[in-house]
């Protein structure tokens, strides 16, 4: 188990979008339901409250 010893929107935003741009991380969820990388992405910016 792995976590960050401090908080950062910025990071987890960029965490998330990795989803969708490496093809790898993007079938891997995408294989449980299509559009799944993209869904969780734009979950995390309303969460962290990120547009952009």
């Amino acid at each position: 188990m792995f976590f960050w010893g401090s908080y950062s929107k910025e990071a987890h935003m960029g965490l998330a979008q990795m989803y969708v741009d490496d093809e790898r991380f993007k079938a891997y969820y995408d294989k449980i339901v299509p559009g799944c990388a993209e869904f969780l992405r734009d979950a995390m910016k309303i969460y962290t409250g990120i547009k952009e």
